[in-house]
C-alpha cells in the first residue's frame, strides 16, 4: 500500500458533483448516516438527491480544496486487508480538524468499489472486501469529501502479482512436414498468452530438446524464432514476442525418425518463473527419397539342368524404407545378351531362360536348361519402387546349372604305332605303349558341381570316369596317364603272332553318375609279324632215285619248306638253294668222257630238284645234296635238309673183268662148295665163282 496525497491547482478548486456519481454518506454503507434506513428505493434516492444538492451548494459557497490520494494493493490478498486511509490524502493540519466522516462518490453506478472494498465513512479506513484480481480490474477511483468541504480524489491501483502462467491456445499441436523440406523452413506456431503484465507477462520461449539429441553430433533439428525483426505480427496478438516460428535446422529423414515430439515452453519474468507448455507432435511425411536395397550384394543359386519350366531357383528380396507406394517394390529381369544358342539358331540372353515374379522376387526357370551348352547364367534383377518417379536398384544373380547324368562317356583312341594303325609288333616288350586312350564326359565333375552348388551340392554329374579293359587276356593292360581321363594301352605280356595274331579288345568307360552311364568301344588289335620264325622243311631227309638214262632237266624230287611268319610277307617268302657237297665218284670207272661233279639244280621258288646233265651210274651211283630254304626277312632266317638221290642203273656197259689173269691155289681135300676164287667186273656185275 502506498498512499500519497497532493494538492490539485494553486488554490482551492470548486468541486461539483458530476452526473452519474454515487454519493456515500457517513454512516452505514449504502445508507446515509442520520437518514432513516427505511422506506423504498425511490424514497432513498429522493432523500439522497436532496442531500447531495445541499452539500454541493455548501461546497460552492466556499473555496473547496481538492487533494489526490494514490493507493496500491497487491491482487490476491485475503479479504479485510488494509489498503489505506483517506485522511492520508489531506494535509496534516486538516487531518486533525476533520471529523464527522466522509462523503464518498464512486465513478459510476456500476463501480465495484463497494463490492471490492470496505470504506469506513467515519474513519476513512479502506480495506479489501474480497480477493482482488488485477486481470479483472486493475484500478479504482472515487471522491471523498469532508463536511468542511475538502475533497480527496482517491486512486487505488491493483498491483500485478505473478499469479498466472503463460498458456497456449491449445495443449498440443500436430504438424505434418515433408522430409524433403529444406533447412530454414519456418512453421508458424500459436503464441502463448499471460494475463499478467510487464515483467510477469511472457518474456520468452524455450524449445525443450529431447535428451537423446544431446548424443547426436549433428545437433538439433529445430530451433525457435520469435519476435524477429521485420516479421509480421499475428493479427490475434500484438505481443512483441510474436510471431512464434519453429525453424528447421537440418533435413529430416523419415526413415531414421518418423516423428518428433517437441515441447515448447513459454516463460514469464516472475521469481520463480511460471511456464506454460505446448506439445508439438511433428509427423515427418514420407517422400520417395530412398531406393530399394537388396538384402545381399550378390545372389548365388544352383539349379539342376533337368529342372522343368516353372521350377523355383532362388528368391531375391529388396526393401524400401519409404512408406506406401514409395515403399512397394516390384521386380523384373534386365535383359542382356549372353552366350547361348536358341532352337532357332539365334543368340539368347540369360534372361530368356529365367523369369522373376514381379511381386515376390522368386526367380523361376522359364525354358529348358542344358549345362553342357551353358553351365552358368548371369542375371541382373531390378527392384523398382512405386513412386511417381521410381527409384531403381539392381543386383546380380549368378546361377550354376547343376549337371545331371544325361550324357554318355566318350572314348577317344590314338594309336602310337607306325602309321597309326591298330596293330602292335609281336616283338613289343612288356610296358610298351600301344595306344593313348582318353575318356571324356560332357557332364561335369561332381566335385566341381558340389562347389558350384554350395549348400545345394548334388553329385549328379558323371565327370569322374572309370575305364576298364576286357579281352586283353593278360597280354594287354591299361595304365593311368597321370592326368584325369587319360590312359595308356600297354603290352602286359609276351606276344606271338604265330600263336595269336588278333585280339578283340573291349574298352568300357563308366561315369560316376547316378545311375551310371557306360560306353563300350571294341578294338581289333592285330599283332604285327616279325621275322622270328625260320623256315621248316616238311622232311629232314629226302630220298629219291633217277635213272642214269634220264635226260638233263628231268625233275627228280621236290623239297618243300614252310615259314610260320605272316603269309604273303617277305618273312614267309622262301628261296631254295643247293649247297655243294663233295662228290663221291668212282675213279676207276671214269672214262675220258665221264664227269664227276654237280649234276643237279633246284628251282629257287618251288624247290624242284632237276638234273642238269646226263648221269652215269658207273661213275656216281648216289648223290647227296643239301638244300637251303631261306626267307626274305631282315635278317633272313634259313633251314636245310639233306636230299639223297640214287642213280638207277641201265644196261649201258659190257662186263669187263678187272684182271685179265686170275691165279688161284686150292688145297687138296677141300670140301665141295668151297669158294676159292672170286672175280668182278668194272660194272660191279655179280661175282662169278669157278
Amino acid at each position: 500500500m502506498s498512499p500519497s496525497g497532493r494538492r490539485m491547482g494553486e488554490g482551492r478548486q470548486q468541486l461539483g458533483a458530476p452526473a452519474g456519481k454515487r454519493l456515500l454518506l457517513p454512516g452505514s454503507r449504502g445508507s446515509p448516516r442520520g437518514l432513516p434506513g427505511g422506506g423504498g428505493p425511490g424514497a432513498q434516492r429522493f432523500l439522497l438527491g436532496l442531500f447531495v444538492h445541499a452539500w454541493l451548494w455548501a461546497a460552492s459557497g466556499s473555496s473547496a480544496q481538492v487533494f489526490n490520494l494514490s493507493l496500491s494493493v497487491d491482487e490476491g490478498l485475503p479479504p479485510d486487508t488494509l489498503v489505506g486511509d483517506i485522511r492520508a490524502g489531506l494535509p496534516a493540519t486538516q487531518q486533525q480538524q476533520e471529523g464527522g466522516g466522509f462523503f464518498l462518490s464512486e465513478d459510476s453506478d456500476d463501480s465495484p468499489l463497494l463490492d471490492d472494498f470496505h470504506v469506513h465513512p467515519d474513519t476513512g479506513i479502506i480495506r479489501t472486501a474480497r480477493r482482488l484480481d488485477r486481470e479483472r480490474r486493475d484500478h479504482y477511483s472515487f471522491v471523498a469529501a469532508t463536511l468542511l468541504g475538502a475533497v480527496v480524489q482517491v486512486e487505488i491501483r491493483v498491483n500485478d502479482v505473478n499469479d498466472h502462467s503463460p498458456r497456449f491456445p491449445r495443449d498440443s499441436l500436430q504438424l505434418d512436414v515433408s522430409e524433403l523440406s529444406p533447412p530454414g523452413t519456418a512453421f508458424r506456431l500459436p503464441g502463448a498468452q499471460d494475463p499478467d503484465a510487464r515483467l510477469f507477462s511472457i518474456q520468452g520461449y524455450t524449445l525443450v530438446q529431447p535428451s537423446d539429441l544431446s548424443e547426436d553430433p549433428a545437433g538439433p533439428f529445430f530451433q525457435l524464432r520469435y519476435g524477429a525483426p521485420g516479421s509480421p505480427k499475428s493479427p490475434l496478438s500484438s505481443s512483441p514476442l510474436e510471431p512464434l516460428d519453429l525453424v528447421l535446422l537440418r533435413r529430416l529423414d523419415r526413415e531414421a525418425v518418423a516423428a518428433h515430439e517437441l515441447q515448447i515452453e513459454a516463460w514469464d519474468g516472475g521469481r520463480p518463473r511460471r511456464t506454460g507448455s505446448l506439445r508439438v507432435d511433428l509427423r515427418v511425411l514420407d517422400e520417395n527419397d530412398n531406393p530399394p536395397v537388396f538384402e545381399q550384394s550378390e545372389y548365388r543359386a544352383a539349379v539342376r539342368e533337368d529342372a522343368l519350366p516353372g521350377a523355383e531357383v532362388c528368391r531375391v528380396r529388396a526393401t524400401d524404407r519409404d512408406l506406401g507406394p514409395n515403399g512397394h517394390v516390384s521386380y523384373r529381369i534386365r535383359s542382356r545378351q549372353a552366350l547361348g544358342t536358341g532352337g532357332s539358331g539365334g543368340p539368347l540372353g540369360d534372361a530368356a531362360y529365367f523369369a522373376v515374379e514381379e511381386m515376390s522376387g522368386v526367380v523361376r526357370v522359364q525354358r529348358p536348361l542344358d549345362r553342357e551348352a551353358q553351365a552358368w547364367h548371369q542375371l541382373v534383377v531390378e527392384a523398382r519402387d512405386g513412386g511417381a518417379e521410381p527409384e531403381v536398384a539392381t543386383v546380380r544373380v549368378s546361377i550354376a546349372v547343376l549337371d545331371v547324368n544325361d550324357n554318355w562317356p566318350a572314348i577317344h583312341l590314338l594309336f602310337l604305332t607306325e602309321g597309326g594303325a591298330a596293330r602292335v609288333s609281336e616283338g613289343a616288350r612288356v610296358g610298351d605303349y600301344v595306344a593313348r586312350v582318353s575318356v571324356s564326359d560332357a557332364d561335369g565333375d561332381p566335385e566341381e558341381e558340389e562347389e558350384a552348388a554350395g549348400e545345394l551340392g548334388m553329385g549328379l554329374g558323371g565327370g569322374s570316369i572309370s575305364l576298364t579293359l576286357e579281352g586283353g587276356e593278360r597280354a594287354f593292360a591299361l595304365r593311368s596317364g597321370g592326368s584325369s581321363g587319360v590312359f595308356f594301352l600297354c603290352v602286359d605280356g609276351p606276344l606271338d603272332r604265330e600263336s595269336r595274331d588278333l585280339y578283340d579288345l573291349r574298352l568300357v568307360a563308366t561315369d560316376a553318375g547316378s545311375p551310371p552311364l557306360s560306353t563300350e568301344k571294341t578294338l581289333l588289335l592285330r599283332v604285327a609279324d616279325l621275322n622270328d620264325q625260320p623256315p621248316l622243311f616238311s622232311q629232314e631227309n629226302y630220298r629219291a632215285s633217277v635213272s642214269e638214262a634220264a635226260a638233263p632237266g628231268t625233275a627228280v624230287v621236290c623239297v618243300s619248306a614252310s615259314d610260320a611268319d605272316e603269309p604273303g610277307t617277305d618273312h614267309a617268302r622262301l628261296r631254295y638253294a643247293l649247297v655243294p657237297l663233295p662228290a663221291r665218284c668212282n675213279p676207276e670207272a671214269l672214262r675220258p668222257t665221264a664227269e664227276c661233279g654237280a649234276s643237279f639244280s633246284i628251282d629257287p621258288e618251288i624247290g624242284v630238284i632237276s638234273t642238269t646233265r646226263s648221269l652215269d651210274r658207273e661213275v656216281q651211283e648216289a648223290v647227296e645234296l643239301r638244300v637251303v630254304a631261306q626267307d626274305l626277312g631282315e635278317p633272313p632266317l634259313s633251314a636245310t635238309c639233306l636230299v639223297s638221290i640214287t642213280v638207277d642203273d641201265v644196261n649201258d656197259n659190257e662186263p669187263i673183268f678187272l684182271k685179265q689173269v686170275y691165279n688161284a691155289t686150292l688145297l687138296e681135300h677141300s670140301p665141295v662148295g668151297h669158294c676159292f676164287l672170286q672175280t668182278s667186273s668194272l660194272l660191279n656185275s655179280p661175282s662169278s665163282e669157278s
